[in-house]
């Protein structure tokens, strides 16, 4: 009998080991998936706009390249020439057209300069 009860704690012990080894290994997935995403972010800057038909445009100040931009709800509140730095990734609309995901919006300035302001 004493036998059984020694088998049976060590059975409890493994047990809650490997409960609490799960959660681990479980946080440390999740903690990549975020690791993954956050390394697959891109950061954009330059002036935003709206364009003739009401999208967002991002425009470089130095090349003059324009990226359609969609996302974040801040982008109405900034789309008067100011200058922003964006976080997101690029993906395509659903005629295949590229666009850039924001996710995250930071102010820089209230006026841009370069090829969106001449």
């Amino acid at each position: 009998m004493r036998k059984f009860h020694q088998v049976t704690r060590l059975l409890a012990v493994g047990l809650l080991l490997s409960g609490l080894s799960a959660g681990i290994f479980a946080q440390d997935q999740k903690d990549k998936d975020q690791r993954d995403r956050m390394n697959n972010a891109t950061t954009l800057t330059g002036c935003l706009n709206k364009d003739a038909s009401g999208a967002y445009m991002l425009t470089d100040e130095t090349t003059g390249v324009k990226t359609t931009v969609t996302g974040a709800a801040d982008l109405e509140k900034y789309s008067g020439n100011n200058k922003v730095t964006l976080t997101g990734a690029a993906k395509a609309d659903a005629s295949g057209k590229p666009i850039f995901e924001v996710s995250k919006l930071k102010h820089v300035s209230d006026t841009c300069k370069g090829p969106s302001a001449q």
